[in-house]
């Protein structure tokens, strides 16, 4: 029987359909010759291609297929193009997506080589489903087929237009010694591992800070490697160096025992800038609660910023604290820098898990830091001004001790959204180690760092938004949400930051040393055992403390079984995501055992309050200290489970070892051992409460007064 000419065309269209439907995907990335000239552009779409390749395992990855199911079409570039770091217009993009014929073609609209980087990243991470969480650690997706739609428009542009990260290397974190010892093994590719990852995420800007003791030789050439690999990644580099910062280590440019001040400062420069720096931060401060040398001398600041822009051109900022000196910060008013040169930028500086305009931020000695709000409101309107606030405070408080602070995630992003209205050019983060989900607070912020939108239509983020596309489950955003107003609720409203930290290395020294730095209680815990000393605020806390923990580890718990259930329904990508949600829960159930064992080594103090000396400690304390004990050891448990998943190596991050920095240590060693934990249970104990008591610290090296001449 023949077919009827309709029957037969509609029966060759099918076959012509299920041809094409059959034929395997094939993605093209179309780059210009002028494009591929650029290096920025050109590692990025080296790097696509790369990703790509990973996640549509089935497919033809190739450049310049014209021929591909799937074309990206990337924009002529200009060939001779000057690009500002300072326009944020020009790093951003727009994506058009249209059917043509037998393709899918995604045309982008950028104008600069970073806007073409942005925009091959974003349609990566924020449309692809790639997720760039941490500098080793990448979630891939697996595509069988092409997940968008034929046709949409959906654009991006930055809130600032410098986006980065300040790597506290005063302090042993993960990167310290690879920035300055060039002899580590895999130093320069480790810190080029996170120059990928800074520009994965949109982000243009990276500063840490120079230690002295830096080879002076064989450092400027490792330096400028890194440096010059930023460059062609579309980053610029800066680094934070001091006048004279006797404390930690910081690299000085003027010993103030040694003569001709102005001389070292020329002399220092010089040698460092045989490195392409983009920009240099000077601490003018010769330490926390020390004289600033900007104050007593202004000119010596201002002589090293003329340096810096008119003899190296490069720029400089002036770095800001939130310690207030006087009586004029104290009653809210910023500190002055009327006698900076209004070509220099300033870093306004906020510390912790506290934002800049909340009512309480005991941190300091301050009541808040909304006078570091009202210094950005002041300076952006007369000179560059970078918001430069914190996503974790190692040392005594969060990722040493440890505990996961859900309340960064809010406050940055609240901060995020106050800068920007107020017309703040630049988002610098100050960051302190990536584990026990640091990483996450980063993450976040580099996502929040731009703004996307939908057919002309602004896409929300919050502060959990970040963490919802890595687990888009409705139950588990609720879950996340309870946990996050939980710790709002405590620890900061009640107060409980103040109790869960540990105390600060300089807290138990006698007066004038003991100046404040993160929150601590408003009594010494030896005063638990007077009996003149009122017991109604230590057993309010108690109770808070011991609420909280059931409360944390209850939520901890169901974030698991949620996790691991929602986890068994990914088509793809199962282990990446289940080993997260497992580090993320065991963050939270130490915060919750960190809250409980506080609340029993308080306990144990008080005890002891009616015994005679010799009597001390007692049945009761030690009954006490024995289930502190307990919970420790559970404690520790989770932290071996999650050293097993540190992505850099333990003897770096969590262990004994010498380096250039003033701890002889990496920065999750007292997390290791739980050291805080043990020692508040043998004050407890012992009843001692003095600096020396089990002390951690070097104070000689922290300190650093040698370095006043040598």
């Amino acid at each position: 029987m023949l077919l009827s000419p309709v029957l037969f065309i509609m029966a060759g269209w099918l076959v012509f359909c299920s041809a094409a439907d059959a034929r395997p995907l094939s993605v093209g990335i179309i780059a210009p010759p002028s494009l591929l000239a650029a290096p920025v552009a050109r590692n990025t779409v080296d790097d696509t291609l790369r990703l790509m390749k990973k996640g549509f395992p089935d497919a033809r990855i190739t450049l310049n297929d014209s021929k591909a199911s799937i074309r990206l079409v990337l924009p002529t570039l200009p060939q001779s193009t000057t690009e500002s770091l300072r326009d944020s217009t020009a790093q951003s993009y727009t994506w058009n997506s249209r059917h043509v014929r037998d393709a899918t073609v995604l045309t982008l609209s950028a104008t600069t080589a970073a806007g073409i980087s942005n925009g091959l990243y974003g349609l990566l991470q924020e449309r692809l489903g790639y997720r760039f969480i941490h500098p080793r650690q990448t979630i891939v997706p697996r595509h069988a087929t092409w997940p968008l739609t034929s046709r949409f428009r959906w654009s991006a542009t930055p809130r600032f237009a410098s986006r980065g990260f300040h790597l506290h290397t005063l302090h042993p974190t993960e990167l310290a010694t690879q920035l300055h010892d060039p002899s580590y093994p895999g130093a320069l590719a480790d810190v080029k591992e996170y120059i990928d990852w800074l520009a994965r995420n949109g982000q243009n800007t990276m500063q840490f800070f120079l230690l002295r003791g830096v080879d002076r030789d064989r450092w400027p050439p490792h330096a400028r490697a890194f440096v010059e690999y930023a460059h062609q990644r579309g980053i610029a580099v800066g680094v934070e160096i001091s006048l004279s910062m006797l404390q930690q280590q910081a690299f000085q440019t003027v010993k103030l025992l040694r003569p001709f001040y102005r001389r070292q400062i020329d002399r220092n420069l010089d040698w460092l800038f045989q490195v392409p720096w983009d920009f240099v931060t000077l601490e003018s401060a010769t330490g926390e609660h020390l004289p600033r040398i900007d104050r007593l001398a202004p000119s010596l600041r201002n002589h090293a910023a003329e340096q810096v822009i008119k003899r190296h051109g490069a720029r400089f900022f002036h770095a800001t604290h939130v310690i207030r000196p006087g009586a004029q910060e104290a009653n809210g008013t910023p500190p002055p820098v009327d006698d900076l040169p209004r070509d220099c930028g300033i870093l306004v500086h906020t510390v912790m898990c506290y934002s800049a305009s909340e009512e309480k931020a005991p941190v300091y000695g301050n009541t808040n830091q909304r006078f570091m709000l009202k210094l950005a409101e002041q300076e952006s309107r007369r000179r560059e001004t970078w918001y430069w606030p914190e996503s974790s405070y190692w040392v005594a408080f969060d990722n040493s001790v440890p505990q996961m602070l859900l309340p960064y995630l809010s406050a940055r992003h609240h901060d995020m959204m106050t800068m920007e209205r107020l017309g703040v050019t630049g988002h610098l983060t100050f960051t302190s180690g990536w584990e026990w989900g640091n990483w996450l607070t980063d993450w976040s912020i580099a996502r929040w760092s731009w703004r996307h939108a939908s057919s002309g239509r602004d896409e929300a983020t919050s502060p959990l938004s970040v963490l919802g596309d890595l687990f888009p489950d409705r139950r588990l955003r609720q879950l996340w949400q309870e946990a996050l107003t939980l710790q709002e609720h405590y620890l900061k409203e009640r107060e409980l930051l103040r109790y869960t930290a540990a105390l600060a290395p300089f807290s138990e020294m006698p007066w004038p040393l003991n100046k404040p730095f993160q929150p601590e209680p408003p009594f010494r815990y030896r005063e638990l055992i007077a009996s003149k000393r009122s017991t109604a605020l230590p057993a309010a806390t108690v109770a808070d403390l011991e609420e909280f923990s059931r409360q944390m580890e209850r939520l901890a718990l169901e974030i698991r079984r949620e996790s691991k259930r929602f986890v068994t329904t990914v088509p793809n990508g199962k282990e990446g995501l289940r080993g997260i949600s497992r580090e993320l829960e065991r963050s939270l159930t130490a915060t919750a055992l960190r809250a409980g064992h506080r609340a029993l080594t308080i306990r144990a103090i008080m005890a002891q309050r009616q015994l005679p000396r010799e009597k001390r400690p007692g049945a009761g304390a030690l009954r006490l200290l024995a289930r502190a004990a307990a919970v420790r050891e559970r404690a520790l448990v989770l932290v071996k489970e999650q050293e097993a998943g540190y992505r850099y190596p333990v003897s770096l991050v969590a262990r004994k070892r010498t380096d250039l920095t003033a701890y002889g240590f990496g920065y999750l060693y007292p997390v290791s051992e739980l050291h805080f934990w043990k020692r508040e249970e043998e004050q407890a104990r012992r009843l001692r409460f003095d600096a020396l008591f089990m002390n951690l610290w070097d104070f000689r090296r922290t300190l650093g007064l040698e370095s006043l001449l040598f």
